[in-house]
């Protein structure tokens, strides 16, 4: 009522109202993609990683010695450990060079093969190729590597995880393995070693997502899938013990009705025990690394506890003005008390 009571002036008819846009929001900085380099490419990484494909590349043809298939199942499960947890096969990138491990047994087996085989000759070429060339590699990448700008600090992954991984890489490839004197016949024969195949697949997943701590993680330390990583690792004890036992006792094993799947009339040898024996240390392998990152978890846990438990002590012992160390003393006596009070019930 009061504003009906002012005069109303006129604006004219020259009068314009402009309506001003609003700003657009800054475009936020473009994030760096997971896995982009955030550095030029280290010429070590490079070519040591490129050496390990090459000699994982001749690992995969036919072997020559039949009777070392132990070597190339055992240096391809270092090589994919080595190029998914410190080569370019990494989530982020990294700056250091490749340990010599996977480069050395890549040269044993082509080294063997050459010497002792018949056939797989360009297999084990590759092999020696592959491993010359990673061996090479720091010394190849030096003077490269050392114009470009300083490397940001490498993005570590988690040991425990990665340790599983190559537990497990061992059991995979040690079950893929010819387990008697029939070539055909492997550890994956059976319905026990093919369940074990499977758990310890995904295993192997459940180990590469928990080395960078991926969005899938919950489905492994929280879901139905955490079930997993304690079965596999038992799994492969039970059927590595199976397997070894098969190699020195012979077909009397086949009367317990699983290793009926692994024929052969006389016991085939010791070197074929080096399947069942990949399998049974990767299990052990695994088991010890659950056992001591239950471990690691339980003791987190506790310390969480002791902490939140100090810090409701001392927000209380605040409001009533008094200190932790009191507030302690009140809660021993009223300890004390209640366990007077039953002791006389």
């Amino acid at each position: 009522m009061k504003n009906k009571e002012k005069e109303i002036k006129t604006l004219g008819a020259k009068f314009e109202v402009l309506e001003e846009a609003p700003k657009a929001a800054a475009a936020p900085a473009a994030a760096a993609r997971p896995g982009g380099a955030p550095a030029p490419l280290r010429k070590v990484v490079a070519t040591g990683s490129i050496g390990l494909m090459i000699a994982l590349a001749g690992l995969a043809m036919p072997y020559g010695a039949a009777e070392y298939a132990f070597l190339p199942a055992l240096a391809s499960a270092v090589i994919v450990w080595q190029l998914l947890t410190s080569g370019m096969a990494r989530t982020q990138a990294t700056t250091k060079g490749l340990k010599p491990f996977g480069a050395v047994l890549a040269l044993a087996a082509g080294g063997v093969a050459l010497g002792l085989g018949d056939g797989g000759v360009t297999g084990a070429i590759l092999c020696l190729l592959g491993g010359v060339l990673s061996l090479a590699a720091p010394g190849m990448g030096k003077k490269f590597d050392a114009k470009l700008p300083p490397a940001p600090a490498d993005v570590l992954v988690d040991q425990q995880f990665s340790k599983s991984l190559l537990a497990y890489l061992l059991i995979i490839f040690g079950l893929t393995m010819a387990w008697t004197n029939d070539s055909s016949s492997t550890g994956i024969n059976t319905i026990l070693g093919g369940l074990t195949f499977m758990f310890c697949l995904l295993g192997l997943w459940a180990s590469w997502v928990g080395m960078w701590k991926m969005w899938a993680m919950p489905a492994f330390t929280t879901g139905s899938l955490g079930l997993v990583l304690f079965l596999a690792p038992l799994e492969a004890i039970f059927v590595g013990l199976l397997g070894v036992c098969r190699i020195f006792v012979g077909p009397k094993m086949e009367q317990l009705g699983v290793m009926n799947a692994w024929p052969g009339a006389d016991a085939p040898g010791f070197l074929y025990a080096f399947g069942p024996l990949m399998v049974l240390a990767g299990g052990v392998f695994a088991t010890m690394e659950l056992v001591q990152g239950a471990k690691k978890g339980m003791k987190a846990n506790q310390e969480k506890k002791d902490a939140e438990i100090a810090s409701r002590k001392a927000s209380r012992a605040a409001r009533r003005g008094d200190s932790p160390e009191k507030d302690d003393a009140k809660d021993a006596k009223v300890a004390d008390k209640s366990s007077d009070k039953k002791a006389k019930k």
